[in-house]
């Protein structure tokens, strides 16, 4: 009785796994519903990575602060720090006034470039790709 309990348990641990790694999977190139029919999408920076070598008319930007941007950013990175993406900042509205370019989200460690993207895709953004953060990053930074 108690070596089919064994087994039971063994097959259940095993595909609660297979789920769990399942969604994670999911979790690359993943559209992120924010509500009211707004969302971006969750890339990881390799996709990013292609988008920059075949795209052409996209923006990357670095929502750090602008010290943790002079330590290091992507190549052609415009830094606007998180905080100051709101729909009042007329800055942002000049470095991103084509609300249909690709934007490229990044910061040190995700968790600010979902903010931004939230925001960005708040404000009317339809291409807001966010690949999350430096750290994650393989490619060369420019310091």
């Amino acid at each position: 009785m108690f070596k089919y309990v064994k087994y039971i348990l063994v097959v259940m641990v095993l595909g609660m796994g297979l789920i769990a790694f399942n969604q994670i999977a999911k979790a690359d190139n993943e559209v992120v519903d924010v509500g009211e029919n707004i969302s971006f999408r969750q890339i990881d920076p390799e996709q990013a990575k292609q988008f920059m070598d075949s795209e052409e008319n996209y923006v990357i930007l670095d929502v750090r602060t602008e010290p943790e941007y002079e330590d290091g950013h992507i190549k052609n990175a415009i830094s606007l720090s998180n905080e100051e993406i709101s729909p009042d900042n007329k800055l942002l509205d000049e470095l991103l006034s084509d609300k249909e370019q690709m934007i490229l989200v990044y910061c040190r460690s995700g968790r600010r470039a979902t903010d931004a993207s939230i925001k960005l895709a708040k404000m009317g953004y339809v291409n807001v790709y966010n690949f999350g953060g430096i750290v994650n990053w393989p490619y060369e930074i420019v310091k």
